[in-house]
C-alpha cells in the first residue's frame, strides 16, 4: 500500500522541473521581464489527472499557459505595442495628407511666382524702352529732327508761294507758324544741349 500511495506523487516532479526550465528560458529571452511566481499556477496543486490532461490536452495546456502572469504581461505589452503602431500609422497617414497639401501649395506658389516673373520682365522691357525714349540725349535728337522738319515746311511754303500755289495771306500764315515751331524747337534743343554739357562737365 505505501508503494501504491507513493506512485501517484512521482509524476509531479517532471512538470515542476519543466516549469523551472520555462522560467529560465523566459529570463534568458527577456532580462527586463520579472516573473511573479506568486501569480503563477502551482503545478504541485494539480492532481495526477490534471497533470495528465495538461500533457494530453493542448487546449488545457494553452489555458494553463495563458493564466501565467508572465504571459499575461507579455500579451499586455503586445497589445500596447500594437496600439502604438496603429497610432503611428494614423499619424503618418495624417502627415502624408498634410505633405500632399503642402506640395500642392508649393506648386501653386511656384506657378504664381513664375507668372509674376514673366510680368516683371515685360514691365522691365517697357521701362527700358520708356527710359530710352525719355533719355535727355534722345529728346535732344527728337527736337533736332522736329526743328529740321519745321524748316523743311518753311521751305515748302516758300516754294508753293513762288510757284503761285498759295496766296500771300496763306503763305504768311503757314510760313510764320512753321517758323515759330522751328524756332521753339531749336531753342529747346539748345537749352537741353547746354544742360547736358553742364552735367557732363560735372561728371553726372
Amino acid at each position: 500500500m505505501p508503494t501504491a500511495h507513493q506512485s501517484p506523487q512521482q509524476p509531479q516532479q517532471p512538470p515542476t522541473q519543466s516549469l523551472e526550465a520555462l522560467q529560465s528560458n523566459e529570463e534568458n529571452n527577456g532580462a527586463d521581464i520579472k516573473v511573479d511566481t506568486n501569480n503563477m499556477p502551482n503545478l504541485s496543486t494539480l492532481s495526477l489527472d490534471e497533470l495528465k490532461q495538461l500533457d494530453r490536452d493542448p487546449e488545457f495546456f494553452n489555458d494553463f499557459i495563458e493564466e501565467m502572469s508572465v504571459v499575461q504581461h507579455l500579451n499586455e505589452e503586445l497589445d500596447s505595442m500594437m496600439n502604438q503602431v496603429d497610432n503611428i500609422s494614423r499619424e503618418n497617414e495624417t502627415k502624408g495628407t498634410h505633405l500632399v497639401e503642402l506640395k500642392r501649395r508649393l506648386s501653386d506658389d511656384y506657378t504664381a511666382l513664375k507668372t509674376l516673373g514673366e510680368k516683371c520682365d515685360q514691365l522691365n522691357k517697357k521701362y527700358l524702352k520708356k527710359s530710352e525714349e525719355y533719355a535727355p540725349q534722345h529728346i535732344r535728337e527728337l527736337l533736332q529732327i522736329a526743328a529740321s522738319n519745321a524748316d523743311t515746311d518753311c521751305d515748302r511754303h516758300v516754294e508753293h508761294f513762288l510757284n503761285g500755289k498759295i496766296d500771300v495771306q496763306t503763305f504768311l500764315n503757314t510760313y510764320q507758324h512753321s517758323k515759330k515751331i522751328s524756332s521753339e524747337r531749336k531753342a529747346k534743343e539748345e537749352r537741353l544741349g547746354t544742360q547736358l554739357s553742364a552735367l557732363e562737365r560735372a561728371g553726372i
